[in-house]
């Protein structure tokens, strides 16, 4: 993938050769605390320091740590291979991950299983999302006994892109990795990533360490965050709070290492930030976007792939505030040139909601960023010397619209640029969130299923109840 490189517009060579300097010191003298006996156990064996739960880190562990993280794999599925690295053509666009809402029609409401697999169909037909989260919504309505085994194959059940597992424990993590093995039937591939945060300040948690194992031991790829929120769990500044998730992340890194070298990871961005006037987390700041660009330029100086999140916005309707944070964040991971863009299109509500008309516009901002993006090519096709020459003073260039011209601009499906007396006239008045109505639920109508094999119906009719099977 060729790199523009925007975000070194925003942070300097030492800036960032500095952050990392301050993260050694602190894996060093301050060291992590690591809530798992396994972690604990390899990390003595590998020499390193360890006191109780807490772990220092010399630099040279975080250097062979990052030598060993392969700079390009493979995310696979029963349909669709995406290539990470620097052999890769295009971002990879990514679902949701838990919001426990859905806003839908106006309405607010707790996600049931309905809007589950509606919005896993309405990935499948996304031409911005390749890859879609088994916990891309928290459905209120399964039944907890079930609840790995349908959240992991349901994006299977209805999609055949390749899935981002579930984790939290030993158990959930080993559970939704089987799954996605054997309904593949690909057993030695990359075939999920997962999200690993740190549990800050400069600290792993049990369900994280245990889910880091898993996913490392299975070869599974492994997005390292660091999550820390300046002035909660934070320094309350962003060069304090970047320098804090940058030695989290790294201890993180090397912890998959150690567990599995040649494990792949993912350097996953932060898009947690606070307003401190509520004490809550929130997303939609140009905050985010500043801390994306230097984190852009750590990943790049530790030569890993990197995740950014996508439209992120904290509204609570689809509304103006709305429309101005996802078109700048959506614009922002852009200009970071992740391999992965997380959380593309639909986020609400600081994560807590999934907004259904908003993953249709978000959809379509995206879009718009990514031409903003695009520059304008000169050569003798696009320039058109002999058209402009062959021209009359004061005459004009109707005609059929040309190549080069739909090349240059966009046509967005839900902007609307018609005159108001036509808008409403023609189109009765029609606002934007009604189009984007219409739009999910042709989508819905229109959507076919990808073929199941006989095993991998047997698979589903097996382990989950009637009232869960192709809804």
């Amino acid at each position: 993938m060729y790199k523009k490189h925007y975000t070194r517009n925003f942070v300097t060579k030492e800036s960032v050769e500095l952050i990392h300097e301050k993260s050694l010191h602190l894996l060093k003298t301050k060291g992590i605390r690591f809530s798992s006996e396994e972690l604990l156990e390899l990390f003595k064996e590998r020499g390193l320091k360890v006191d109780g739960e807490i772990v220092y880190f010399t630099e040279e562990i975080v250097n062979e740590a990052l030598a060993s993280c392969p700079r390009n794999f493979t995310f696979v599925s029963r349909g669709h291979k995406l290539p990470v690295g620097t052999v890769q053509k295009k971002t990879i666009g990514q679902s949701s991950l838990g919001p426990i809402n859905v806003l839908k029609e106006g309405e607010h409401k707790p996600a049931q299983v309905e809007d589950y697999t509606n919005l896993i169909k309405l990935f499948h037909t996304s031409d911005v999302i390749d890859m879609i989260d088994c916990e891309l919504v928290y459905p209120q309505n399964v039944p907890t006994e079930v609840r790995t085994d349908f959240m992991t194959l349901a994006p299977m059940m209805y999609s055949d892109k390749p899935i981002a597992g579930l984790n939290g424990s030993t158990e959930v993590s080993r559970r939704t990795i089987q799954l996605a093995k054997e309904f593949n039937d690909i057993h030695d591939q990359v075939l999920m990533s997962t999200l690993i945060t740190s549990a800050p300040p400069f600290a792993w948690d049990k369900a994280m360490c245990e889910s880091l194992i898993e996913y490392a031991k299975n070869g599974q790829c492994c997005c390292i965050a660091g999550v820390g929120l300046a002035g909660l769990t934070g320094p309350p500044s962003l060069a304090g709070n970047i320098i804090q998730n940058n030695t989290e992340r790294l201890a993180g890194i090397v912890a998959t290492q150690v567990v599995n070298p040649g494990a792949p990871v993912i350097y996953q961005f932060s898009a947690l930030q606070t307003d401190l006037r509520y004490s809550l987390c929130v997303c939609g700041g140009a905050e985010v976007g500043v801390e994306w660009f230097v984190e852009s330029e750590l990943a790049n100086f530790y030569g890993l792939p990197k995740r950014s999140h996508g439209c992120l916005s904290d509204a609570k309707e689809d509304d103006y505030q709305s429309g101005r944070e996802s078109a700048f964040n959506g614009l922002s991971a852009l200009m970071s040139e992740p391999e992965v863009s997380y959380m593309l299109a639909g986020i609400m509500d600081s994560f807590n909601t999934f907004g259904y008309e908003k993953f249709i516009l978000d959809e379509e901002t995206y879009k718009v960023a990514a031409r903003l993006l695009r520059p304008v090519d000169f050569n003798e096709e696009t320039m058109l010397m002999a058209k402009m020459e062959g021209t009359e003073h004061s005459g004009n260039y109707i005609a059929r619209t040309t190549k080069t011209y739909r090349n240059d601009f966009m046509f967005p499906e839900f902007a609307n640029r018609k005159a108001y007396s036509n808008w409403s006239k023609e189109d009765n008045s029609i606002s934007i969130q009604e189009r984007a109505t219409q739009a999910w639920k042709k989508r819905l109508e229109e959507y076919v299923r990808p073929e199941l094999d006989s095993r991998q119906i047997k698979m589903i009719e097996d382990l989950l109840p009637a009232e869960l099977r192709f809804k």
